[in-house]
């Protein structure tokens, strides 16, 4: 009889979720959480170094703090059960509550497509037939019949599942079919009694998060959207880190890729579920991401966009078939990737180019999507320039003491009044920290009110007076600010905004800054020349323009009225060219005609973003 040495497995549940999962003891929770469908934000790839993902067990037999969690967690919250979930490994069936503050997602608009003029023009074309009966006098195909009655353009082979539908279809309803078609080819063949739609999806694949938008290709109607946490951000915050993953563990590009794919399916997934729209019946994606995010989607080797010179592998626009990536939409389903443009700037950058109409514009328009990575696009009246820099995650509320994605009780605004700060927060819930919009006005509260100098170092005691002044403590770089007095948030201990915390702030904003300035430079203009700076990206619309001035990361000269923010205008150029063939090809004119400046070949690099880290 052979003995059962199989590993002891335990059950974890996660709250308020309800999903469940049964994985081997000893597993940390954010790998659990990760295979129940839980994904728990990890800026610092499961490092230990930021904090951000702290989860509450309820019940079960977990491993001591380690010194990280120690470090990072106050004794209270250790009582009370709190845990970072990359760092605690559980040993027995426990309950899990994983709070939003731990995964809130990023709001994804595409409000730009509403100002936007575009001829709903899908390369996913259908129609209604009547096939004749087959007789003894005419013995064509199903298929040959078929063709004869066509309206639209489909001579391209037809997919193997069209043609095993075809003869039942044609038989069950009379001769009278519904016929839908993707790049001229028959792929779907139902009978039109059915009245099957075709659908298409839009999604955009970013470093943290990934979003897909759900659209009936036959009217062009938006219909529904998902956004889930991109399960890659297990392995590190930024790009580099997915490049590393790729290249150092087994099969870490196959992980990678396969993560990837199966995100991309669920957000279509629940899109199609919220209006009741069979996958099957969907029969185009497009897709938009950094160069990085494309390469891992199509399984491509990223290792040359992580050293120099940064070469992807292919520029230019993919067309693939759902079933070559494992999509859960018709197999038969075109698969688009618009084009990228170098190795730090991606389709991503070509869809906000698309989306905000920037070339042709008869002024200079800047456009700056802030992200972990952020692209600068500068149309300069007759050129097109564009640029990437490493602004890191500290805008998206990552490495920052107590930051957090945009969620319920996220502080999103700071106001200054009597001379003191007033926080609001989403949902006007109790708060739990601070997201991306309310840092840049955080910061520009401190600025105004004397307590930071523009060297970004915290006043010393007695240096300046008024009621804000009494929320400065500490010393050196332990020196910090209350945004939320105890009392005001949900745990009773106070929201900080550290010195650390400002230094960061101001590494990302100096790598903003400095990109915007080197473009400048390159396309002979100075910023007053700029009619308008439009700001794209998770939060684009919720940053307030005067705070986005008032910190420097645009250039002091513009009004307010100049910074305009234009949501996930990304994902508004995936939708564009989902809808039409010819903001498509427009997309490719575009990223062939875009000048990509490498910033780092640039001899001021360094003395501008030096520059550039200071505070107006």
């Amino acid at each position: 009889m052979t003995e059962n040495t199989a590993a002891p497995t335990v059950r974890l549940q996660f709250k308020p979720d309800g999903a469940a999962v049964v994985v081997p003891a000893g597993e940390t929770i954010s790998s659990a959480a990760a295979q129940a469908g839980v994904f728990i934000a990890l800026p610092c790839g499961g490092r230990g170094t930021c904090g951000n993902c702290r989860v509450k067990v309820l019940s079960g037999d977990v491993a001591p703090p380690t010194e990280a969690e120690v470090s990072l967690l106050s004794e209270k919250h250790l009582e009370a059960g709190v845990r970072l979930a990359c760092q605690t490994l559980v040993y027995s069936d426990a309950v899990i509550e994983v709070p939003q503050s731990s995964r809130a997602l990023e709001r994804k608009e595409i409000s730009l497509l509403r100002r936007r003029e575009y001829t709903v023009c899908p390369n996913v074309c259908h129609c209604v037939a009547e096939v004749g009966e087959a007789t003894l006098g005419n013995q064509q195909s199903d298929l040959a019949r078929l063709r004869d009655e066509l309206t639209e353009h489909m001579d391209v082979p037809p997919s193997i599942q069209a043609l095993r539908a075809l003869p039942g279809a044609v038989r069950n309803s009379g001769g009278r079919v519904r016929v839908a078609g993707v790049n001229g080819r028959i792929v779907s063949i139902t009978p039109a009694a059915e009245r099957d739609g075709i659908y298409g999806a839009a999604v955009d694949i970013g470093t943290t998060t990934v979003v897909g938008y759900l659209f009936d290709l036959s009217t062009g109607e938006y219909l529904a959207s998902a956004a889930s946490y991109n399960p890659q951000a297990q392995h590190g915050a930024d790009v580099i880190s997915r490049i590393n993953f790729a290249l150092t563990e087994h099969d870490g590009l196959a992980q990678l890729q396969a993560e990837a794919i199966s995100v991309v399916n669920e957000v279509i997934e629940r899109a199609a579920a919220q209006v009741q729209v069979e996958t099957r019946h969907i029969f185009e994606v497009t897709i938009v991401g950094n160069t990085c995010m494309h390469h891992l989607v199509l399984g491509l080797d990223p290792a040359h966009l992580g050293a120099s010179p940064y070469v992807p592998v292919v520029d230019e626009a993919i067309d693939v078939e759902a079933r070559d990536l494992g999509l859960a939409v018709n197999q038969s389903a075109n698969v688009h990737f618009l084009p990228v443009i170098a190795g730090f700037v991606g389709a991503d950058t070509v869809g906000v180019i698309l989306a905000a109409e920037l070339v042709g514009q008869p002024r200079p328009v800047l456009a700056v999507d802030i992200g972990t990575n952020g692209e600068v696009a500068l149309w300069s009246g007759s050129e097109l320039f564009v640029a990437s820099c490493a602004a890191g995650p500290a805008f998206e509320g990552a490495q920052i003491q107590h930051g957090m994605r945009a969620g319920p009780g996220a502080i999103e605004r700071v106001d200054v009044q009597d001379g003191d700060l007033v926080i609001h927060t989403i949902g006007g819930l109790s708060a739990v920290g601070i997201c991306g919009s309310g840092l840049f006005d955080a910061v520009a509260a401190l600025l105004d009110l004397g307590l930071l100098d523009v060297t970004g170092r915290y006043a010393p005691d007695g240096a300046v007076s008024g009621r804000a002044a009494g929320r400065l403590e500490g010393e050196g770089t332990a020196r910090r600010v209350e945004l939320a007095h105890a009392a005001e948030t949900a745990d009773r201990t106070p929201v900080l905004l550290t010195q650390t915390d400002i230094r960061k702030v101001q590494l990302a904003k100096g790598a903003v800054r400095a990109a915007v300035e080197l473009l400048l430079r390159r396309a002979g203009l100075a910023p007053e020349d700029l009619s308008e700076v439009l700001l794209a990206g998770a939060f684009g619309n919720y940053v307030n323009p005067r705070s986005a001035l008032r910190i420097g990361l645009l250039p002091t000269t513009l009004e307010p009225e100049q910074v305009r923010g234009i949501g996930n205008a990304a994902g508004a150029g995936a939708v564009l060219a989902l809808l039409s063939v010819e903001e498509r090809r427009r997309a490719e004119e575009l990223a062939a005609r875009a000048i990509h400046v490498e910033l780092f070949n640039s001899p001021d690099f360094q003395d501008v973003f030096a520059d550039a880290m200071f505070f107006p």
